[in-house]
């Protein structure tokens, strides 16, 4: 892949992975939270670049694939049986890849986090000017979903849902919702704003 460095402006080749099996290679699942994977070394001025490229996460034990894509045109399909049952996601920034990650690795539906976080940024935003909204954690002990929110300015803030929330909404997210599967599925806070309407023409 060739980078051309932000510091020197010069083009080099460099190699990327562009393929994680996360049962394959387990110490790259760290790599790709602190993104580390991401970075390389400029050979000319020593500068340190991120490089952002398509790469496809695999988690087999968790029957899970995500695709960060960059590219203009479509994700690649999926298309072999050994997919059957998987979840098969979409994204296309850093954040969103390794929330998505964070979020399917827990076993934790991704579709009802995305309407929770929906539903929690209307509420921040009467308040601050919330940016982006992102997945941190489940507090194992109180059962609440933690999210980080990063604001206009840059600050981050916190913010908690508690896990009823998330059953209430997960039981309808079952019953009335459709995800295809078979194929890469981009499931935002664009969809969230879809499939609540949905849900609340269902009554």
């Amino acid at each position: 892949m060739m980078i051309e460095c932000p510091h020197c402006h010069m083009e080099t080749e460099h190699k990327v992975i562009d393929h994680i099996n996360i049962d394959r290679n387990p110490e790259l699942r760290a790599k790709v939270q602190d993104l580390s994977v991401f970075r390389v070394k400029c050979p000319n001025c020593g500068e340190t670049v991120l490089a952002v490229h398509p790469c496809l996460y695999h988690d087999m034990a968790n029957q899970f694939m995500v695709w960060l894509w960059t590219e203009d045109g479509q994700v690649p399909k999926a298309e072999f049986d050994p997919l059957a049952g998987y979840t098969l996601r979409v994204t296309d920034s850093l954040n969103t890849f390794r929330e998505k990650i964070n979020i399917l690795e827990r076993g934790l539906d991704d579709r009802t986090i995305e309407i929770m976080k929906l539903l929690l940024f209307a509420q921040l935003n009467r308040d601050l000017d919330v940016v982006e909204l992102l997945f941190h954690e489940l507090d194992e002990r109180t059962g609440d979903f933690r999210f980080v929110a990063v604001l206009s300015d840059g600050a981050e803030q916190y913010a908690a849902m508690p896990g009823a929330a998330y059953q209430r909404l997960h039981a309808d997210v079952e019953t009335y919702l459709y995800t295809p599967g078979g194929e890469f599925s981009r499931v935002d806070m664009t969809w969230a704003h879809q499939a609540l309407e949905l849900l609340h023409e269902m009554g």
